[in-house]
C-alpha cells in the first residue's frame, strides 16, 4: 500500500512538473474536429463579422465563470476575423466548453486502484499503479445569423493531453475548432496548434 501511494504521489509530481516546465516553452495541442457550415448560411462577407455572445439558461445560472471563458475566446474568435460588437452584431456565438479528468491506472484509462484477482485468503492484488491524469477538453461552438436566428457555422473540438492549466489549453482547442471557420470541413480533422507563451497559433 505504501509503495503504491509513492506511486501515484510520484506520477502527480510528474504531471506538476510537465505543467510548470511547459510555461516558457511551446506545446503542441492536437485536436479532433468536425465543423460544418449550414447550405442556407447567410454570407458572412469581407471585413469585421461583429458578433455577440449568446447564453443559455444555465450559464446565466454562473455567470461569473461564463464572462471569462468568454473573455478567454474573444482574442481568438478575432484571429478568425469575428470582432465582439453587441450594439452592431450580425452574428451570436453560443459557445459551450468542457473539462474533464481522466484517472488512468497501470496505463489503462479508469477509475480503480484497487484491482485485485481471487477472493477471500487468495486474493492477490494486480500492482497496478496510478499514472499522471490526462485532461479532456471539449468546446463546441454554434454561429447563428442574428436577425433569424439560422446556423451559420457549427464546430466541435477535442483534445486529450497531459495539461490541466485550462486557461492556455482552452484557447488552443478553440482555434482548432475555428481552423475550417467560414467553409467548414467534409470530414473530421486532426488540427495542429502551437501553444507558446504569446499564444496559440495554428500550424501550416
Amino acid at each position: 500500500m505504501r509503495w503504491r501511494l509513492l506511486r501515484a504521489q510520484v506520477g502527480a509530481g510528474i504531471a506538476l512538473a510537465l505543467v510548470l516546465s511547459a510555461c516558457g516553452t511551446t506545446r503542441l495541442i492536437d485536436s479532433d474536429v468536425r465543423s460544418f457550415r449550414a447550405a442556407t448560411a447567410a454570407a458572412t462577407g469581407d471585413g469585421p463579422l461583429y458578433y455577440r455572445f449568446e447564453r443559455l439558461p444555465s450559464q446565466e445560472a454562473n455567470a461569473s465563470a461564463q464572462e471569462s471563458l468568454e473573455a478567454l475566446a474573444a482574442p481568438i474568435l478575432a484571429q478568425r476575423g469575428l470582432v465582439q460588437d453587441p450594439a452592431a452584431a450580425r452574428f451570436v456565438v453560443e459557445l459551450r466548453v468542457s473539462m474533464d479528468t481522466i484517472n488512468r491506472v497501470g496505463g489503462w484509462h479508469g477509475r480503480h486502484d484497487n484491482l485485485s484477482i481471487g477472493a477471500g485468503l487468495w486474493s492477490q492484488p494486480l500492482g497496478l499503479s496510478m499514472e499522471p491524469p490526462l485532461y479532456r477538453y471539449t468546446v463546441q461552438l454554434l454561429l447563428r445569423d442574428a436577425a433569424d436566428k439560422s446556423v451559420v457555422f457549427e464546430s466541435a473540438a477535442q483534445h486529450e493531453g497531459p495539461w490541466s492549466d485550462r486557461n492556455k489549453v482552452l484557447p488552443a482547442v478553440l482555434l482548432a475548432a475555428l481552423r475550417d471557420f467560414p467553409q467548414g470541413a467534409e470530414k473530421p480533422q486532426r488540427v495542429l496548434v502551437d501553444l507558446s507563451p504569446d499564444g496559440p497559433r495554428l500550424r501550416p
